[in-house]
């Protein structure tokens, strides 16, 4: 019965969130952006695509350098990529239908594929013609009733291959089964019948037994997921949030713990659809960061931290004296979400916020935190997949640190490692003309180090026109790229994605 509960709190969740997009602004033109991008060409990837050019496909991408013949497998991106209708466009980022990016690496080639996630709300748009349900920065007038959180569903924030089935992730709703071979929608994930459509968020951890932990939030409560390796239901615990109602987005794991930063983040619904203030932080809330033991999340421990927007975690381990360490960046106000994301729409190119890389140390039993910062801006962090929840030093990061002209909404121009103990970096500048996606950190075969490692990433290269993977070798991040794959077109720029090696 409670999971009964769970499920139909989670659809009276998203009428709370429908009623939050209410008020109206003017709708942004597709004409309008396409204009801009004469004027800036970093913008060209947040046009996006359209359901007639909704698929990418590329045998044999035209390769540079040498790709190790160890490196074998799959690696994915996902991110917002169709944003315009009818001559309608979106007016934030996050809004986009997501598309998943698969790039095949072995056998000395490289090839490409990239297809929408056919959602129940992207199929039921394409019959239409024309946007149908409101987004999180986007008012549409006129849609059907919200039947529930996969009529929003936009699937577009992460992807990752566990127990056999690629997992198209997003914040609100269900992971969204696709078919490695292919990419072909399977359609969304039940993990039991009595649980359709409760949240499982777009950053579960696998941790270093195979094991996969998710969150998922709706209102007051909160689920926490545990899958094992074969992708079976092991387990989905449900509690209270201490700051219910607040946007939580990404979470961490310890060999005990559960990890998440709550963000005292408000959604201002008397403000417009789009426009200063709609997100802000709380005044005299600080950022809490809840611990809850795994095998009985009502065991558990608020810590509090200076107020501050969390997107996305690094690590988090527990020492021998019993702390808990978490890594995750920071930025002192929405600016991000307010600003920067809802420019990139229009077509405008607005000031940065401050992100940097934080290390907070959480003592369990006297419930006080400390917090250490480091300097630079910086977003994206991963590290060394076989570590996820064990201690670790090193982080790799997307960063910006030379004041190239004309930049700004975040882009990001360099990739960096940052030595989280002694404060050192080392970095990789791709240069003013480029775009810079998330870099994964992919373990060498029969390696154990850290930086026994290849960072593998994507960037958008305005001199070309087209996206860019690029292979570096962790232990020389100085040197640049090892190896590089030109695609022969350009992709939406994306969030989050993972490697499957093979």
């Amino acid at each position: 019965m409670m999971q009964r509960r769970l499920a139909l709190q989670a659809l009276a969740g998203v009428g709370a969130v429908s009623l939050a997009t209410r008020a109206t602004a003017r709708p942004a033109e597709a004409a309008d952006f396409a204009a801009a991008i004469a004027e800036q060409p970093l913008l060209a990837p947040f046009k996006g695509v359209d359901d007639a050019t909704g698929e990418r496909a590329c045998a044999a991408l035209q390769l540079q350098g040498r790709w190790p013949a160890a490196l074998r497998g799959r690696f994915y991106r996902n991110g917002p990529a169709l944003f315009e209708r009818a001559g309608q466009r979106y007016h934030h980022w996050f809004d986009g239908d997501g598309m998943v990016q698969q790039f095949v690496i072995g056998d000395g080639a490289v090839s490409h594929r990239g297809r929408l996630v056919r959602t129940a709300k992207l199929q039921a748009e394409q019959r239409a013609g024309r946007f149908l349900v409101s987004a999180l920065g986007t008012h549409i007038e006129g849609g059907p009733p919200i039947s529930g959180p996969d009529a929003l569903n936009v699937a577009n924030t992460n992807a990752l291959e566990h127990g056999g089935r690629l997992l198209a992730l997003w914040e609100g709703g269900s992971a969204y089964a696709l078919d490695p071979a292919d990419l072909s929608t399977q359609g969304p994930v039940a993990w039991r019948k009595d649980l359709q459509q409760v949240p499982f968020s777009a950053h579960p951890k696998v941790d270093a037994n195979g094991h996969l932990w998710n969150i998922g939030t709706f209102g007051p409560r909160m689920v926490v997921w545990h899958i094992d390796p074969q992708g079976q239901l092991v387990d989905a615990q449900v509690g209270t949030s201490p700051f219910p109602g607040g946007m939580v987005h990404d979470m961490a794991v310890t060999e005990r713990h559960v990890v998440v930063p709550l963000p005292p983040l408000r959604l201002n619904i008397d403000q417009p659809s789009v426009g200063p203030r709609r997100f802000a932080l709380v005044p005299g809330e600080p950022l809490r960061v809840l611990v809850m033991d795994k095998s009985d999340i009502r065991r558990q421990r608020v810590f509090e931290l200076p107020p501050q927007l969390v997107f996305h975690v690094g690590n988090a381990h527990t020492s021998a004296d019993g702390h808990v360490h978490l890594s995750f960046v920071g930025a002192p106000d929405a600016r991000f979400l307010d600003e920067q994301a809802v420019g990139l729409m229009a077509g405008h190119l607005r000031p940065a916020s401050d992100n940097r890389l934080q290390m907070a140390e959480l003592d369990m039993a006297s419930g006080r935190a400390t917090l250490r910062a480091f300097d630079g801006l910086v977003e994206f962090p991963r590290m060394d997949p076989r570590r996820i929840g064990l201690p670790a030093r090193w982080l790799a990061l997307g960063a910006a640190w030379k004041p190239y002209p004309g930049r700004g909404g975040g882009l990001l121009h360099g990739v960096q490692l940052q030595d989280t103990v002694s404060g050192r970096t080392a970095r990789w500048d791709y240069g003013e003309h480029a775009v810079v996606e998330e870099h994964i950190l992919v373990p060498k075969p029969g390696r154990d180090g850290e930086l026994d490692a290849w960072l593998l990433g994507t960037v958008y290269d305005a001199r070309r026109q087209a996206t860019v993977l690029n292979l570096l070798d962790a232990a020389h991040l100085e040197d640049g790229p090892v190896a590089q794959a030109v695609l022969p077109y350009s992709l939406p720029l994306g969030f989050h994605g993972n490697f499957t090696p093979s």
